[in-house]
């Protein structure tokens, strides 16, 4: 890793809330340890550019706590990306809900300072299958990428990505700090 400041940061924050659901793998907290939207909101970042794009994944029931966890960390909410979930076959997949049973997911867009937008032609929803409990599908990292410059970091990562920082409790380890005079757990 360089040491020039990340300029696009993703996050799939492991949100907790009450999704108590029987079965085994039902619910987030089945599939890996979750945390209360206050620790997020205070969760350390990597160094981030003066202009900076943030995507950060929500979860239906918590949209309030998505707003305020971007605010806290210095990001203004612009616009979102909608997935429309599909199924292996094409057919929209139909997921739980408390109100209406979800079909897509919402990544929220913030802005710090005034972040360089590379294409101005990507659409605010894009359509693609769904895979495992929360692994988001390789559509979204290519409009990350078509939209927003590098060098980009993902928190809360579940596996690594060629030419990207990612950060979480179930990448590999990375000998040594991670960023001078600074060490992140995560």
């Amino acid at each position: 890793m360089g040491n020039e400041p990340f300029r696009t940061i993703v996050a799939d924050a492991p949100w907790r809330f009450a999704d108590a659901l029987p079965g085994d793998g039902r619910g987030a907290v089945k599939h890996y340890p979750t945390m209360d939207a206050w620790d997020i909101a205070k969760f350390p970042l990597p160094p981030l550019a003066t202009d900076c794009r943030l995507f950060i994944w929500r979860v239906a029931a918590m949209q309030p706590e998505a707003l305020t966890v971007a605010s806290a960390w210095g990001f203004v909410v612009k616009s979102e990306l909608v997935w429309i979930k599909m199924t292996k076959t094409g057919a929209v997949e139909m997921g739980m809900g408390y109100q209406v049973r979800n079909a897509h997911e919402v990544c929220l867009i913030g802005v710090k300072g005034r972040p360089e937008r590379l294409s101005k032609s990507e659409p605010s929803f894009f359509f693609a299958p769904r895979g495992e409990h929360s692994v988001k599908p390789e559509e979204f990292y290519r409009i990350v990428k078509a939209v927003s410059p590098g060098p980009y970091v993902e928190l809360f990562a579940r596996r690594t990505r060629p030419g990207w920082t990612c950060l979480g409790n179930e990448v590999e380890p990375v000998e040594g700090p991670l960023f001078a005079n600074e060490e992140m757990k995560g």
